[in-house]
């Protein structure tokens, strides 16, 4: 006669969470991204060209176009929104690369801000023509037009010498860590190489920095972190 002996019971297994993404910050970078773009297209196509030997005149004829000063107040917008949506998105990709977050944060921080700046600094001329019924447009005012573009573009070409410094924070985790995919590092880094050439490619790199975050932004809502 064989006596059985009770088996003991196994605890029940519990259901492992899911790996946690960021969906919410994730979503801000690609609107970021999205709203970059639209607004440096949309002003790239609507700026006046005032380099030449009669720019003061197309200047001039530029802004006493009021559908000219509708479409810069608008983007004016749009890129301001852009910025603070990129903040969002800044706080968890920081998080993402782990002990170089200082970096990533300061740098994004200061090219968020100097975005902005530059964007009113821009745009303050159609607005107040748009807004302010005592503003004359005229050969004398639309020189202060010209000077405020040249100071708007000598800020994109600060704030891309930012985001530099976010971009190779990045790379570097993506090499050493692995905390973002290294595809992601490389498109930054050879980002931040254009950024050194600032007078020169800040147009460029600006787009390509939109580009990015979309990228990045994606990567977030898709990609668990590292040891998760």
């Amino acid at each position: 006669m064989t006596i059985s002996t009770p088996t003991a019971q196994r605890p029940p297994r519990l259901t492992e969470p899911p790996p946690r993404r960021d969906l919410w910050p994730g979503i801000a970078g690609i609107a970021s991204g999205v709203l970059m773009l639209v607004g440096l297209i949309v002003t790239y196509a609507n700026t006046p060209d005032y380099t030449d030997e009669d720019g003061l005149r197309e200047t001039v004829a530029f802004y006493l176009d009021d559908s000219n000063l509708d479409v810069t107040e608008a983007m004016t917008l749009v890129m301001l929104v852009a910025s603070m949506l990129f903040l969002w998105f800044l706080s968890a990709l920081a998080r993402r690369v782990g002990s170089r977050s200082q970096l990533v944060l300061s740098g994004g921080i200061v090219f968020a801000v100097l975005t902005m700046i530059a964007t009113i600094t821009g745009g303050i001329y159609a607005i107040s023509a748009l807004n302010t019924d005592t503003f004359v447009v005229g050969p004398g005012t639309a020189m202060v037009a010209m000077l405020l573009m040249d100071v708007a573009y000598a800020g994109f070409i600060a704030a891309m010498a930012a985001a530099a410094v976010l971009l190779f924070a990045v790379w570097r985790a993506g090499v050493t860590t692995h905390a973002v995919p290294a595809w992601l590092g490389w498109s930054g880094f050879g980002i931040a190489v254009l950024c050194c050439a600032g007078p020169f490619t800040a147009w460029l790199t600006v787009l390509l920095m939109a580009l990015w975050t979309i990228a990045a932004g994606v990567v977030l809502i898709v990609r668990p972190p590292v040891g998760e």
